[in-house]
């Protein structure tokens, strides 16, 4: 025994262990210094994503679809080597993390309090941003009634910005029924989907901006004074199919690994596309006379260079008045936020409220209350 009681290793902060154990500890130390310097390498990766034109690395675009878990990933190493005191890989993964905490409020937001109760204004008015999948479940059987009574249950908005609004889903003409009073604008998109936008207010001016990617936009004239103009985007799909999704979220994706490399070689191509669309329509927005909001389904989330762009001079309201976790697509473990509401800096938000109950679509419906600034 004393053969094994004599020889020491300091591995792990210094605690003295046997050597017939030591072997293992060094494996494992090895391991987890393999798997810190990989986590921080694709955290730097991730932050720089925004800033990285998906026509020139686009496979590099797909690190930032994973910041959250990536950032979780590295907190929980750095409070492992904190554990076993090995004070430098700790600091080394604090390091990586620091500019992570400027923009955790992107993905989660830490805010304590927001008023239940909002004072009564004329001047405001409620938008709704809802991508709706047609009115129709995976397999294209209608849900409109569904929809239709949820919108009953709930006081509608003032402006209802829809993505994916399917032409020939049954009793589609129930939609248009609910919304008879209102003023409406719909423009083709792809197939028969296409975007419609809602407006209890006058609507004065439409524009339309087919590229890779659909995007409508109305001037309101709202309280009969303030003209705003809105945005209502469907940006290229990521093109995931639900039989895709559903391999993601069991983790059978994770055993095909030609399969999984097929996916992220087409979301690489397709965040690509959606670039393209949204330099043309950033040089709409920068161009736009009136207060204005940016709303829809972008298909990229706020690590990318699609989001980078489109919010450039922007507010996000989620940012400003959201609460908790950000995501608005249910599928892929509920983990991706793709669905916003900016808006300029003439504009305040007053209220930000995402329905997480609401399970209508593979997206959830957000519903801000705004006002133009005196």
């Amino acid at each position: 025994m004393a053969r094994y009681n004599d020889i020491y290793s300091d591995h792990f902060g210094g605690v003295r262990t046997p050597q017939r154990t030591s072997l293992w500890r060094v494996i494992l130390y090895i391991l987890l210094v393999v798997l810190s310097a990989a986590t921080a390498i694709a955290m730097l990766i991730a932050y720089l994503t925004p800033y990285i034109e998906p026509s020139s690395f686009g496979s590099l675009t797909i690190v930032g679809i994973f910041y959250p878990i990536l950032f979780v990933v590295v907190l929980m190493l750095m409070m492992l080597w904190l554990v076993v005191r090995r004070w430098i890989e700790a600091a080394v993964l604090a390091v990586v993390l620091i500019p992570g905490l400027f923009s955790i409020s992107d993905f989660y937001n830490v805010a304590l309090y927001r008023e239940k109760e909002l004072p009564k204004d004329s001047a405001a008015f409620t938008l709704m941003s809802y991508n709706v999948h047609g009115f129709a479940d995976e397999n294209f059987d209608s849900k409109v009634d569904d929809f239709v009574a949820y919108f009953e249950q709930n006081n509608l908005p003032d402006v209802v910005c829809f993505q994916e609004y399917l032409r020939s889903t049954e009793s589609i003409e129930r939609i248009d029924s609910l919304f008879s009073k209102y003023n409406k604008q719909e423009n083709e998109e792809y197939m028969d989907l296409k975007l419609v936008t809602y407006s209890r207010y006058p609507i004065i001016e439409t524009g339309y901006i087919k590229k890779h990617g659909t995007t409508q936009w109305c001037d309101i004239v709202v309280n009969k004074r303030d003209t705003v103009r809105i945005f209502n985007n469907h940006l290229y799909s990521m093109s995931i199919t639900d039989d895709e999704q559903n391999d993601i979220d069991a983790g059978r994706i994770l055993a095909d690994g030609e399969r999984m490399a097929t996916i992220l070689h087409r979301i690489a191509d397709n965040s690509s596309l959606r670039a393209t669309h949204v330099d043309t329509v950033r040089s709409v927005i920068a161009a736009t006379p009136y207060a204005h909001i940016v709303c829809g389904d972008f298909n990229d989330t706020p690590k990318s260079y699609v989001y980078r762009r489109i919010s450039k001079g922007l507010n996000d309201a989620f940012v400003e008045q959201g609460r908790g976790s950000g995501y608005t697509f249910r599928p892929m473990h509920s983990l991706l936020r793709i669905d916003y509401v900016l808006y300029s800096d003439d504009m305040e938000c007053r209220r930000y409220a995402k329905d997480a109950e609401c399970h209508l679509s593979d997206h959830l419906p957000l519903t801000v209350n705004m006002k133009i600034k005196k």
